[in-house]
């Protein structure tokens, strides 16, 4: 009911300019005083107001068709027939209320009867196309504000397969080492049975979040590089560089291990005389950078075949969580491979996330 009350409010207070523009004219062409200007406009304005909230009512009646028909037309016209007449009606009879004089007698003989007809023809095209303006606005929001759910939905989605393979990936892999530890070297296999135990526990954690605090995933990432060394040993060599501010973000899981897993199977199980890993964890601006390098044959791969499945879900996962703030940058050379990833503070990405809800609604 309040908000009823409040809507007509803004109605009758969206008149008040009408109300000015009939005053003046009132005084200027009738050469009406002042108070009777006045009160001849509050009659006028007052009614058409008050009836065009009638008319407003009747628009959301029968709103504006997808298709335009001849029907649609004629109700319309039939509308703004009905809105004059009664409009016209009102004036007059309560002017000869306020004259003293015969209502009927005023309305069939005045000069003005066709003005006024037509000005209630215009009052109701005022009205209407305010009306369905409003409507046409309204289900432009909604559309939106659908296409936005599925788009959402959609994301979602495609983030539940890339959770659904990349826990199967991780754990392929995983057991992959342990293997090769079990045949060549089955006294460390005990030692990388607890290490893989840790690392399920974290994998078994990720329970769909998109962030986790960047000292989970650098733990995790710390519990592979140990696994993987008990079977490279001498032949990993492992160089991390940690920014003590990067411990204040938030980062996908498995982002950090995923680059660090590539460098191992693209540059050091490949090789005989395994090599090197750089990690390096950065901050400026507000802003983490996140960069996994390797000394393999970078200059022969090709990103795009070699580095597959763990790069584009990770790709897929800084774009759901960031969107265009975020993305991977691969870069192949003689030197070897380097994948690097920027991120914003979390309260960028979250001011970020609540600007783009505004927008859309």
């Amino acid at each position: 009911m309040r908000k009823a009350i409040k809507r007509y409010a803004i109605v009758l207070a969206a008149w008040l300019p009408f109300f000015a523009i009939w005053v003046f004219f009132a005084m200027l062409y009738a050469h009406y005083p002042l108070r009777a200007a006045l009160i001849t406009s509050m009659i006028s304005m007052g009614s058409a107001s008050v009836l065009g909230i009638a008319a407003w009512h009747v628009c959301q009646r029968w709103p504006w068709p997808l298709r335009l028909h001849l029907k649609f037309y004629l109700l319309q016209i039939f509308f703004a027939s009905v809105y004059s007449i009664l409009w016209s009606i009102s004036v007059y009879g309560l002017e000869a209320l306020r004259r003293g004089t015969n209502p009927l007698r005023d309305f069939w003989k005045s000069p003005f009867l066709g003005w006024q007809l037509l000005m209630g023809v215009w009052l109701y095209g005022l009205f209407a196309g305010v009306s369905y303006a409003v409507q046409t606005r309204n289900r432009l929001h909604e559309k939106e504000t659908l296409a936005a759910r599925a788009e959402a939905l959609a994301a979602a989605a495609r983030l539940d397969a890339i959770r659904a393979r990349l826990n199967p990936h991780f754990l392929f892999n995983a057991l992959h080492t342990l293997a090769a530890l079990v045949k060549f070297h089955p006294t460390m296999a005990e030692s990388a049975i607890a290490r893989l135990g840790d690392m399920l526990r974290y994998a078994l954690k990720e329970d769909g979040r998109e962030l986790v605090e960047f000292a989970e995933e650098y733990e995790f990432t710390r519990q592979y590089i140990a696994f993987e060394q008990l079977r490279y040993e001498n032949r990993l060599k492992v160089d991390l560089q940690i920014d003590p501010e990067s411990f204040h973000f938030d980062v996908p899981p498995f982002s950090i291990q995923t680059l660090a897993e590539n460098a191992v199977r693209h540059a050091i199980s490949i090789r005989p005389e395994g090599g090197a890993i750089w990690i390096k964890c950065s901050c400026q601006d507000g802003r983490l950078s996140v960069s996994v390098r390797d000394d393999g044959p970078g200059g022969g791969a090709d990103p795009g075949q070699s580095h597959q499945f763990g790069l584009r879900s990770l790709q897929e996962r800084l774009r759901a969580a960031y969107g265009a703030m975020a993305d991977l940058r691969l870069h192949s050379g003689p030197a070897g491979f380097e994948a690097r990833f920027v991120v914003p503070s979390s309260s960028e990405s979250s001011f970020v996330d609540r600007e783009q809800v505004g927008e859309r609604q």
